[in-house]
């Protein structure tokens, strides 16, 4: 009877030992995905590829092409790892991080410009303006560069060409001379004038992004010290960055 007993009770021992481990190996199955838990309670089930300091890039398994995003820290309470570790970054952001100001806070929307381009330059962040002077400040020193070369390809061309048609008494000569003289100016005059419009275009462009964040008291010039890290490789990198 006792031997029954016993039985019995090591028999229920280990189907309620089974039942625990099951339960328990079940909890430890990894998600299917990475999930972003914001510090409104929300949650994004995303895919993600990388995080800093600053922001977490990631894919948003919420939309149908899974698109592109990111998220700033400040905006997370933690992440929760497909693997199932979980990260609290809630009190892991840096100290005096800003983030970028929003489109259109600096504009007076009830006298926005007409023309296009200052439209644009009100209404974007100031992230968005470096960017945008960065590009036309590049191209107003290419449209310059370009200026020089051409407008001395066409004085070099108009030298050589007097030279040429001044040597000797060939009739080749004067011919390749004179055509030389005459063609290379017109052609390097006339690319050197698209060069000089291209730069005072951009440059103009440029200033007006330059005035409007000078206007916000925002520099043209970011220096960003950003540690990375990649989860998945277990591996981290220091970033250094100057926007200007």
């Amino acid at each position: 009877m006792r031997l029954h007993t016993f039985i019995k009770s090591g028999l229920l021992l280990g189907i309620m030992l089974a039942f625990a481990v099951s339960n328990q190996s079940w909890a430890q199955t990894p998600a299917k995905n990475d999930v972003i838990v914001k510090r409104d309670s929300s949650r994004i089930q995303a895919l993600i590829t990388q995080m800093s300091y600053e922001k977490i890039n990631y894919r948003d398994l919420g939309t149908a092409d899974s698109a592109k995003s990111y998220i700033y820290l400040d905006n997370v309470a933690r992440v929760i790892l497909k693997t199932g570790k979980i990260i609290n970054v809630r009190d892991s952001v840096l100290v005096g991080h800003v983030p970028p100001d929003s489109v259109g806070q600096y504009a007076d929307m009830a006298n926005l410009p007409k023309d296009k381009f200052e439209k644009s330059v009100v209404m974007a962040n100031s992230d968005q303006l470096r960017d945008k002077y960065r590009y036309h400040h590049d191209r107003s020193l290419d449209g310059k560069t370009g200026a020089i070369v051409f407008t001395s390809f066409a004085a070099a061309t108009l030298v050589s060409g007097i030279i040429i048609a001044g040597s000797g008494t060939s009739p080749d000569n004067k011919t390749i001379g004179n055509s030389l003289a005459i063609a290379g100016p017109v052609v390097g005059v006339g690319l050197g004038l698209i060069g000089f419009r291209n730069y005072k275009f951009h440059s103009k462009k440029a200033e007006k992004v330059k005035t409007e964040l000078l206007r916000r008291n925002q520099s043209l010039r970011i220096l960003t010290i950003s540690p990375n890290l990649d989860p998945f490789n277990k591996s981290g990198q220091l970033t250094l960055r100057m926007s200007f």
